[in-house]
């Protein structure tokens, strides 16, 4: 069902969580795309489905107008990694 995907044993589970929690903060990720997507499912549950939407669409233009948004459609078109601030 996929509902575990990631299991750490007892003596190096504090480590072995910070490694897999660091793959989405920047320079890996765009967390603050990450933070907005979280933001949208957590709020889009408390509303109508169209407020839903209108939540999604105005996090999403506020991401569109983000450093990161620049930096991974630059690296894209580059074709290299994006490094990401968080800004």
């Amino acid at each position: 069902m996929g509902l575990v995907n990631h299991i750490f044993e007892a003596d190096t589970f504090d480590a072995k969580l910070m490694e897999y929690a660091r793959q989405f903060l920047p320079p890996a990720k765009a967390s603050k795309a990450v933070g907005r997507i979280k933001r949208a499912v957590q709020s889009g549950l408390e509303v109508s489905f169209s407020e839903s939407l209108a939540i999604e669409r105005e996090l999403q233009q506020q991401l569109f107008t983000s450093e990161d948004a620049k930096e991974g459609l630059t690296a894209y078109v580059e074709k290299r990694p994006a490094k990401f601030s968080g800004k």
